[in-house]
Parts: C-alpha cells; structure tokens; sequence
C-alpha cells in the first residue's frame, strides 16, 4: 500500500506596491495614514508665527527724528522787460527788440521739530514746484543773500524770523522756526496754474524731511500782485 502524497503548501504572493494614483476611496479618507494633519496645532503655530512677525516689524522700525510743517508762503511774481540782449529762449523772450523775463520769488515759513534727544544740523533746504507745463526745482538761497533780496523785493519779508541756514543747529526736543527763499523761471499764470508745492530739508546723519507747502500757497494772500520792472 502506497503512502499518500503530501499536500503542496503555495507560497503567498507579495502584495503589489500601492499606487498612488488608484488608490480606493475608502482608504483614501478612511485611513490614518492619509489623513491631514490636525488643524488646530496648524492654526495655533499660524498665530504664534504671526505675533512673533510682528513684534519684529514693530520693534525694527525706528521713529521719525523730525517733523514741520509751512506755516505761511509769500510769493511774489515778477515780469522784467529789458532792451534785448540776448537771442530768444536762453533767459527770456524777445519782442520788439525788449526781452521779457518772467520769475516767481516765494518765501517760505518752516516750523522744524527735531524730535530726538541730540541737536540736529541742517544740511540744505530745497523746493520742487509741480505745473501743468513742468516740474521745477531750486535750493534755497543762502542767508547771506536774504538782505539782498529783500532789498530789491521787500514785498517779500516775513517779520519776526531769520532764515535758515546751511549747518543751522536745532536743539534736542526743540521746534525751531525759520525761513526760506526759492525761484522759479515761470510766468504769474503758469505760478496760478501750479498742481503741487513741496519743501525738502535734508539734515545730517538724520532721514530728510518732506513738507507740503501746497495749502499754504494757496491762501488768499499768500500770492503778491505782480511787480513788473522795466
């Protein structure tokens, strides 16, 4: 009697490789492991990142060393007609062999805070005049030069304060008031028609200060009725 056979035993097949792209929809939400991270921990490390981003921004950023404001304009148009001189276009016009040459003097009152705990010294003052025909800039004149023009045009002074000049010193915490005289080759009508006024004081080691003088150039009688000299 012949003994019985054994039974063949069938190795398990390996299980193929998940594939990403198929995989079951059951599995896909169900299963731990592709579930999305808790939310809540996301949220509080959101928060946390952004009260740390600002605390940055805020304690980087440093204060203004100075502030000011125009506190009064006078500007004074000027219409000079001479024999003509020169060819037409350089300084001014010629007609009729009398060249004609248009200008607009303005003095400006500053009021100038220097807000830190150390004098501050002014460097230079400048004005950029914005028209409907051009842009327009010109720094201030010196203040050895004030007597001078306000001789020729005293329709111009501002009683009770001196003018700033180059290395003027202004204390610490202190507002310190002056002024400043600038021109522009332009006619009383292209000065009627201006879009902008804009005042710049450059200090140094100190950011420049930007003022608007547009609303002060625009008071009622802030513009001066034009001299013509002949």
């Amino acid at each position: 009697m012949s003994s019985p056979s054994s039974p063949v035993v069938k190795k398990p097949e390996p299980a193929p490789a998940p594939d990403a792209g198929h995989v079951p929809m059951t599995e896909e939400f169900d299963s731990a492991r592709w579930s999305l991270p808790p939310l809540i921990p996301v949220l509080i490390a959101a928060v946390v990142l952004g009260v740390l981003l600002g605390v940055y921004l805020y304690s980087s950023k440093k204060p203004p060393t100075s502030s000011g404001t125009v506190t009064k304009v006078v500007a004074l148009p000027v219409h000079i007609e001479s024999k003509g001189s020169i060819a037409p276009g350089e300084q001014g016009t010629v007609d009729q062999n009398v060249e004609k040459t248009d200008q607009v003097l303005v003095n400006v009152e500053l009021d100038l805070k220097n807000a830190i705990q150390k004098p501050m010294f002014l460097k230079s003052i400048e004005s950029k005049l914005v028209t409907s025909t051009g842009t327009f800039n010109d720094d201030a004149a010196p203040a050895s030069d004030f007597s001078r023009i306000l001789e020729a045009y005293p329709q111009l002074a501002i009683t009770g304060v001196n003018p700033f000049q180059s290395d003027s010193t202004i204390p610490a915490n202190k507002v310190e008031p002056g002024l400043a005289i600038v021109s522009f080759p332009i006619s009383r009508d292209q000065w009627d028609q201006r879009k902008s006024l804009q005042v710049t004081v450059d200090f140094y080691d100190h950011a420049s200060l930007v003022l608007d003088a547009t609303q002060a150039a625009s008071a009622t009688d802030a513009t001066l009725p034009t001299k013509v000299i002949k």
